[in-house]
């Protein structure tokens, strides 16, 4: 179970912040990312500056597998206004962000747990 956990907190190593806005995060203690070459200096690219703000979004609402993101970011852009904005809308309104919000569980994985076990429903869906 230890290293479920360790790899959720390496990922706030990984993108360079704490990402969850835990007191106990190792990006706390260890500012730079994780491994052997983790202190040498990033040549970041503009796709990668691009992908690196994709994980993070993937990762910070609870990892969103990448064809659930295809779709939202379709969704996103389909809708009028500015693409981003929708999109961010789109992750904010999903069921289990809105668990976690309003403090039913602790985690976003909790939050994730807890709609898939059917713990929540909608309209009894």
């Amino acid at each position: 179970m230890k290293s479920i956990v360790a790899a959720k907190k390496k990922n706030s190593r990984r993108y360079g912040d704490n990402l969850w806005g835990e007191a106990n995060s190792p990006y706390n203690k260890r500012s730079y990312r994780p491994g052997q070459h983790g202190q040498r200096k990033a040549k970041v690219t503009d796709y990668g500056q691009q992908l690196i703000a994709k994980q993070k979004l993937k990762v910070y609402y609870g990892n969103i597998s990448e064809k659930q993101f295809r779709k939202y970011y379709a969704e996103a852009i389909r809708r009028s206004g500015d693409a981003a904005e929708n999109l961010i809308g789109l992750l904010e309104s999903r069921l289990d962000n809105l668990v976690y919000k309003s403090k039913f569980v602790p985690t976003v994985f909790a939050a994730r747990q807890f709609v898939n076990h059917g713990h929540v429903t909608v309209n009894g869906k």
